[in-house]
């Protein structure tokens, strides 16, 4: 097995280490337009407490107090609806992220996130389904200059554009309040992957969620059963949701649990009911392969099969653009090799670095 970081090219003299052997309403909702593409503004108040099919028809929308009919009006009427139905897939299916101005400033992983894109394999093609969520005005206007899809939810928030300090309390709103918002788009009839910001595409991952599930995740660690509820751990950083009554009403309860573990994140939370509510909804909960959707608690270690890569199990923004970059240096080495090369042996991610480590080897 090779570990690409220490590949030379020089006529395949290899200097690659080698070893024997993966509810509450907005308040105020306004549009901007950039282009041709209108960009929605919606105004938010945070707090713990508190493609290009059309949306899902009449008779699937989920039930809830409004009639049928307003529902519609109001999908028809929403600029979010507008903006998802612009960047959707065939299937009505969006690629969800979500990020401030720290982690969209310059050089830092908003710019790396879309590099994976432009150098993966065969994957340039889904920035046309990706959608940005920014959480202030400064994130905003940077993802305009590069991307046309994105969505401004503005936040009622001091601090806003920080960088959220892990389980700190901005950090437990900013979750509860993404968990919210993505709700909102089961509702409006699209199905998504969301995907965190410090995940490096570099395949489509899609082709490894089985179209029976209803809701797919990473997880930190792969235990070897893709549909092992009781001992797999949802990462919430990756997660494909298929729209429909049942995970509406999944989201929304998940949502309510919030109350009686208010110290804690949504994904946490899940870890918690994740057995008795997909028995009760009657969904199928999916845990991808490692193998495919690798992270830094757990590194697939074949190079030819991984889809992304999660800077997991690392807590600052300089600690995982420093080794996501590295990943990215190792894929880009490992692209020159001829593919004779790559038949013969097993590549694999170097494992040392801030965050990673040979955990898995």
């Amino acid at each position: 097995m090779f570990c690409v970081g220490g590949f030379v090219a020089a006529l395949l003299i290899l200097s690659i280490h080698y070893t024997k052997v993966g509810d509450d309403k907005s308040l105020e909702v306004v549009t901007v337009t950039s282009g041709s593409h209108t960009m929605a503004v919606e105004s938010f108040t945070l707090g713990v407490n508190s493609p290009l099919a059309p949306p899902m028809s009449k008779e699937n929308l989920p039930n809830n107090s409004a009639s049928t009919s307003e529902q519609v009006q109001k999908a028809d009427q929403d600029p979010l609806a507008e903006v998802l139905k612009s960047a959707a897939m065939e299937g009505n299916t969006v690629i969800l992220t979500q990020a401030n101005e720290a982690w969209m400033a310059p050089n830092s992983l908003f710019d790396l996130f879309l590099e994976g894109f432009h150098v993966g394999e065969g994957i340039e093609h889904l920035l046309n389904h990706l959608v940005v969520v920014t959480e202030d005005k400064k994130g905003f206007e940077k993802c305009k200059t590069v991307h046309k899809y994105c969505y401004f939810l503005k936040a009622k928030k001091r601090n806003i554009g920080k960088e959220k300090v892990y389980m700190s309390k901005e950090y437990l709103v900013t979750m509860w309040a993404r968990n919210k918002f993505q709700r909102r788009i089961l509702k409006l009839g699209y199905n998504f992957l969301y995907t965190d910001m410090d995940i490096l595409w570099l395949r489509n991952p899609l082709r490894h969620i089985a179209i029976t599930s209803d809701l797919a995740f990473a997880s930190d660690f792969f235990y070897g059963d893709e549909d092992s509820i009781e001992t797999s751990t949802p990462n919430g950083g990756f997660m494909y949701v298929k729209s429909s009554n049942k995970t509406v009403q999944f989201f929304k309860s998940w949502y309510e649990q919030r109350v009686n573990y208010p110290d804690q994140h949504d994904q946490y939370v899940l870890n918690q009911i994740k057995v008795e509510f997909t028995k009760r909804f009657q969904v199928r909960m999916q845990f991808v392969n490692s193998l495919y959707t690798a992270g830094f608690c757990e590194m697939s270690k074949d190079i030819s099969k991984v889809c992304t890569v999660h800077a997991n199990c690392c807590v600052t923004i300089g600690a995982k653009l420093q080794d996501l970059r590295s990943i990215l240096e190792d894929w880009k080495t490992y692209k020159s090799i001829p593919p004779w090369v790559k038949e013969k042996e097993n590549f694999r991610f170097r494992d040392h670095g801030i965050c990673l480590h040979p955990m898995g080897k």
